[in-house]
């Protein structure tokens, strides 16, 4: 493996007169070339000096603007401008963003977007990936599309982390275990000290900024729950602990994937086979809030079964292929693992975006009420909350604001969950109906408002 290209001189150790002096003698060779030589540089720099120059951001120009961004005709003019990009970086001593211009991840990228807008991405994420120095998602973080200020910057801080560990050898693009210790330098980095906020680490700063976006935006669009959101704010921005209880909490569905195995086949109607539903009813641990009348042949007639099956599968747990429903490799941990398990719980609480949204809202209203909430009146906040925020349902006159029907119908899925693990308490009659959280409970829908409110954000609304 060759060694990586260094830069003879360090950008922050350039002056304005070295540059001056580099565009000069660039200009005497060829006029034109001059000319676009400091093209580049404004483009690069933004009038903030040679100090703005880094790797991620020549990677960015070169693979990213310099394709999409130029409004020009002429044929050949991406390779053109990286050649004189690579003079002007070799004029000042800047080996390393010389190399990348002329190197083949940068032509191929070039190649790519000549196809296609569609090629010329694909191979944009991969040469950015190839590089070594775009900071990876870790396994307790993970970076978002659409990022506030305080994001960008750690992104950047993180990236010239990763560039002064290439240049200085600690990594190896490339070599033996090289993605691992690309994650280590992340982490480490992200958990530094924040220079400008004492007691804080990048981490602490990106999570703090988006918590406090989740609660700006909602709160723009709805009164009531931006309320909601500001009084859990908080509590959100630090990871939730899982509760003491929690191997037991956790039983039913621990037990169902340990007993699934690493696959079951499926019916022609896609149902679980009826020899494992019969296995699920003889030695279940739970007792059924929805006993059927007679023994269940299939799971169309189990709706435990069949919500836990929902839950498992929209938390990664399992995964139907064809005809076979198979046990992914986190649900082979969660079967082992309560935590693993608690927290899959967390995630996988509505299966679709509109049932994820009446599980959020119905929880943050029980936990800040901190008391039974009756049935009805839950329903009809959320429901009222939901219209405020935009939602819609179809119906036969048209799109209408969901109903309080609408809102009980999504909230049954995560409240069967939450009380067949012990998460919710239901008292009172069919006519008077009221909710409870348990601690257990509290702290899953914490987790669960956790992952919106402190997650990456993927769209900008």
């Amino acid at each position: 493996m060759n060694p990586p290209v260094r830069n003879r001189c360090e950008p922050a150790a350039l002056s304005e007169a070295d540059v001056k002096a580099a565009l000069a003698r660039i200009a005497g060779r060829d006029a034109e070339a001059g000319e676009e030589a400091r093209y580049v540089y404004d483009g690069l720099t933004w009038g903030e000096g040679p100090g703005a120059l880094h790797l991620a951001g020549v990677q960015d120009w070169l693979w990213y603007r310099v394709p999409t961004k130029y409004l020009t005709d002429e044929e050949g003019y991406m390779s053109r401008l990286a050649r004189v990009a690579a003079e002007l970086f070799d004029e000042l001593g800047l080996d390393a963003y010389a190399e990348v211009c002329l190197s083949k991840s940068t032509a191929g990228v070039h190649a790519a977007f000549e196809r296609s807008d569609g090629d010329g991405f694909k191979a944009l994420v991969e040469a950015r990936d190839r590089s070594g120095i775009d900071p990876p998602d870790l396994d307790d973080f993970s970076w978002g599309k659409v990022m506030g200020l305080d994001e960008a910057t750690a992104l950047s801080v993180v990236e010239h982390t990763l560039e002064r560990a290439v240049a200085a050898g600690d990594l190896v693009v490339g070599g033996r275990s090289w993605r691992r210790r690309q994650k280590e330098i992340t982490a480490e980095t992200l958990d530094a000290d924040h220079p400008e906020r004492p007691g804080q680490s990048w981490r602490t700063v990106v999570v703090t900024e988006r918590v406090q976006t989740w609660v700006e935006r909602a709160g723009m669009r709805s009164e009531s729950m931006g309320r909601l959101h500001a009084a859990v704010a908080d509590r959100l921005l630090n990871p939730i602990a899982p509760p003491p209880d929690v191997a037991e909490r956790l039983r039913p569905v621990m037990w169902l994937l340990g007993i699934f195995g690493e696959s079951q086949s499926l019916t022609q109607a896609g149902y679980l086979n009826t020899a494992f539903v019969r296995i699920v009813q003889a030695d279940r641990p739970w007792e059924d809030p929805f006993p059927p009348r007679r023994t269940p042949r299939s799971e169309s007639e189990d709706i435990t079964l069949g919500r836990l099956r929902e839950l498992l599968e929209g938390a990664g747990a399992l995964r139907k292929r064809g005809q076979t429903l198979r046990r992914t490799r986190r649900g082979a941990e969660m079967a082992l693992d309560p935590v693993a398990a608690w927290s899959a719980l967390a995630d996988g609480l509505g299966t679709d975006p509109w049932d994820r949204f009446v599980a959020e809202a119905a929880g943050l209203v029980m936990v800040d009420r901190e008391a039974e909430v009756p049935a009805a009146e839950l329903a009809e906040v959320v429901a009222a909350a939901a219209a405020e925020l935009g939602w819609c349902m179809s119906g036969d006159a048209g799109p209408q604001p969901p109903s309080e029907r609408n809102v009980s119908w999504a909230f049954s899925g995560t409240r069967a969950v939450l009380r067949l693990c012990g998460m919710l308490e239901e008292h009172g009659d069919w006519g008077d109906r009221r909710y409870v959280l348990t601690a257990a409970g509290e702290a899953t829908v914490l987790a669960m408002l956790r992952k919106s409110a402190a997650g990456p954000r993927q769209h900008p609304w």
